[in-house]
């Protein structure tokens, strides 16, 4: 094996050791504080946010799916993805299935965006909170049913157990295209398309000098409203651009997937770019942090979380009660029949006789 080679295969574990552990855990974290900041009063009745709230939670389940088994195979062997096919079988169907839904419901949030901007009433009631919930149900519908065929048809790779892919020739074929059209090309090119159409619409509003209404609520709602188009803009830019490069070497890799004479310097560079590639992909679940440079609003809803975890956690420690002293505590014994005088004193006997 040439140096070069050698250096790659070191890169390539140093890239999961410590770029991927510090996504997993930068984005676990982040994709928490989302879901619990997406489900408070003030986000929730946005219907966008219930898109972002959706979109968190299936990037949670894609970090855990994707990278924990990557970690565990730099500390522990034999890797469980490469030698037991029911993990293997499950990973790969789990991946497709969060990663696709992530993607899709961040282009649903898009286009609520867009709808929401319409200049029809009918579009514009598109853009609800009820109409969020039934179509985040429908895609999830649709990403647990499509990538089926990983269940039926990811098999472990012989000879020697190196990889878990696809096996079958035409369905390997059908996987390449569907992941380069449905989870790259088409969800960036809507999502681009929807982002140009809001900006538009934004710039619009801006040279027309609409005032701002008098009414409290109704100025602070239109004050989130533009924040959260500012958030879904970011996310679409860190996801065209996160994706790009994995689309590009997906589409290279299904063009040289037969080419029998590679040399072992071409396989580690293969190797380290997919590696690479498959990283960026995992940016998608950082948009936590981008929401708390660009939103106010997403600023102060997170102060409010950790004030409100604060006093909690203080009410808690006031709360405690000690433990009963029973050779301290006095017992008073009342009549049978009580009369209406001593029935109204006995607040007072209660404060005097009874010690805690």
């Amino acid at each position: 094996m040439s140096s070069l080679s050698n250096t790659l295969n070191l890169a390539q574990k140093m890239l999961v050791q410590y770029c991927h552990t510090t996504i997993f855990i930068l984005g676990t974290i982040g994709s928490l504080i989302n879901i619990c900041l997406f489900s408070r009063r003030n986000l929730r009745s946005n219907s966008c946010c219930i898109y972002l709230l959706s979109s968190s939670i299936n990037g949670l389940i894609l970090l855990s799916i994707g990278i924990i088994p990557q970690i565990y195979n730099l500390y522990r062997s034999p890797n469980p993805f490469t030698t037991i096919l029911s993990f293997c079988k499950a990973r790969s169907y789990l991946n497709q299935t969060s990663a696709m839904s992530c993607r899709w419901l961040l282009v649903m949030a898009c286009i609520d965006r867009c709808f929401s901007c319409s200049n029809s009433v009918r579009i514009r009631n598109l853009s609800s909170v009820k109409t969020a919930r039934i179509i985040i149900i429908i895609i999830n519908i649709i990403w647990f049913i499509l990538p089926i065929h990983m269940i039926i048809y990811a098999d472990i790779q012989p000879p020697g157990n190196i990889a878990c892919s696809v096996t079958n020739y035409y369905v390997d074929i059908y996987h390449r295209f569907y992941t380069i059209i449905m989870g790259g090309a088409l969800p960036s090119l809507i999502a681009f398309i929807s982002s140009l159409f809001i900006w538009k619409n934004f710039q619009e509003r801006t040279k027309r000098r609409i005032i701002i209404p008098n009414n409290e609520v109704d100025r602070r709602k239109k004050l989130r409203d533009q924040q959260v188009i500012f958030m879904l803009l970011i996310q679409v830019a860190i996801f065209i651009i996160s994706t790009i490069p994995f689309m590009s070497f997906n589409i290279y890799s299904t063009m040289t997937q037969y080419v029998t004479n590679k040399s072992t310097d071409r396989k580690a560079i293969e190797g380290f770019l997919k590696t690479l590639t498959e990283l960026l992909i995992y940016f998608i679940t950082m948009s936590f942090y981008s929401n708390t440079l660009i939103s106010k609003t997403f600023r102060k809803e997170l102060i409010k979380l950790f004030e409100y975890i604060i006093i909690c956690g203080r009410q808690k420690n006031r709360l405690r009660i000690n433990p009963l002293d029973i050779s301290t505590t006095k017992t008073v014994a009342f009549p049978m029949t009580i009369t209406r005088k001593v029935l109204l004193s006995m607040p007072q006997a209660f404060e005097t006789s009874i010690k805690i």
